[in-house]
């Protein structure tokens, strides 16, 4: 039924169905204006689509939205269904109709073109790939496919990121900002640092982060966030915090964060590692007050690290930060790299110490 309220719909507007989608299952009291937003954030393909229209369907207790892409729709690039706040909507294409392909098959496909894409190619190229084109030589001894199978799952698993739901992840800690704390509550501070530290190391979509911040959320932190998402219904993870910061942080200017992590300097006695944790944590929020863009993050770092580090500091010179200014690694490389190299200098020293010891007895 749904298909053929696409198609109908499309020719009662005198429209090519092949360019447009059609979203059922929204909601009667979800904000109109808010529809064509969420579905352009949902996935990169869906970016410029325009939303043509929406009608109730009685059967279903919801409304149908009709949106037309600028080009025909590739159904492998479309999602099946899209996550909002309150349960999915489905996505009809004219590439849905009832096909006697299996489901696994379908799903293998569509990881098939994602793959593809990345490497420039299309499924059109496959038989040229594989050996089977009348233009490509024939290999002597083909592969069985077993080893096709074998080849094309190791490839897709480097490719394709893990389902967030099929992921195990440490839930946020609870934050409501209210005037009396709930139970196992914390002060905002380290409670931003910590969620920043772990929303950094998730490797799932922006909208799964946003979801999983929301979940930690109570009394006025919620609301802060709820109404920032009636503006922006796909606000980003950094807008929310940024937002959160505003409302229940230290009143501090970028000025007087960027200055403090300007003036951080390692200490008498701390080591390298511990000064460039205490300094990501200024970073952090330079980063969240606007002083420091994101994308000049890895260059702030380094940057203040030559400096503030003590002079002819042996981890300095022996990973050559200085060199490095123009192409500088991440804070989780860098962390590693420093850690490592404190290692093998205590190693180094326990074992200058072990000889004097022994001839000394």
């Amino acid at each position: 039924m749904a298909l053929h309220l696409l198609e109908d719909w499309c020719k009662g507007m005198n429209i090519n169905p092949r360019n447009c989608i059609l979203v059922t299952g929204v909601p009667e009291a979800f904000d109109e204006g808010a529809i064509e937003p969420i579905l352009r954030v949902s996935t990169e393909y869906l970016s410029k689509c325009k939303m043509r229209g929406r009608m109730f369907v009685r059967e279903e207790g919801a409304f149908a939205v009709l949106c037309e892409l600028p080009s025909a729709v590739e159904p492998l690039q479309v999602p099946g269904t899209i996550a909002v706040e309150d349960g999915e909507w489905t996505v009809i294409t004219t590439g849905s109709q009832p096909s006697p392909v299996p489901a696994s098959d379908v799903a293998f496909l569509k990881k098939m073109s994602a793959f593809l894409g990345k490497e420039g190619k299309t499924l059109a190229d496959m038989p040229g790939l594989l050996g089977l084109d009348p233009g490509v030589p024939q290999r002597e001894s083909a592969p069985s496919p077993d080893e096709w199978v074998k080849a094309l799952g190791q490839a897709l698993e480097k490719v394709m990121p893990p389902h967030p739901e099929s992921s195990p992840y440490r839930k946020l800690r609870l934050f409501s900002g209210g005037p009396t704390p709930i139970p196992g509550e914390e002060a905002f501070e380290p409670w931003l640092e910590h969620t920043t530290e772990m929303l950094q190391e998730w490797a799932v979509p922006d909208a799964e982060k946003r979801r999983r911040l929301v979940e930690c959320l109570r009394g006025p932190a919620l609301d802060v966030i709820r109404t920032l998402k009636l503006s922006n219904p796909g606000v980003k993870v950094k807008d929310c915090l940024e937002a959160l910061d505003h409302a229940f942080g230290r009143t501090e200017g970028s000025d007087d964060v960027y200055c403090k992590f300007l003036n951080a300097r390692q200490q008498k006695g701390e080591k390298v590692s511990a000064y460039i944790q205490r300094l990501e944590k200024l970073l952090q929020r330079a980063i969240m007050r606007g002083a420091v863009a994101v994308g000049q993050m890895d260059r702030t770092r380094l940057a203040q690290i030559v400096r503030g580090i003590q002079y002819q500091n042996p981890i300095l010179l022996h990973l050559r930060l200085r060199e490095r200014q123009d192409n500088p690694p991440s804070y989780s490389q860098l962390i590693k790299e420093v850690r490592e190299e404190e290692e093998r200098q205590a190693a180094g020293e326990v074992w200058e110490v072990q000889p004097h010891q022994k001839s000394d007895a």
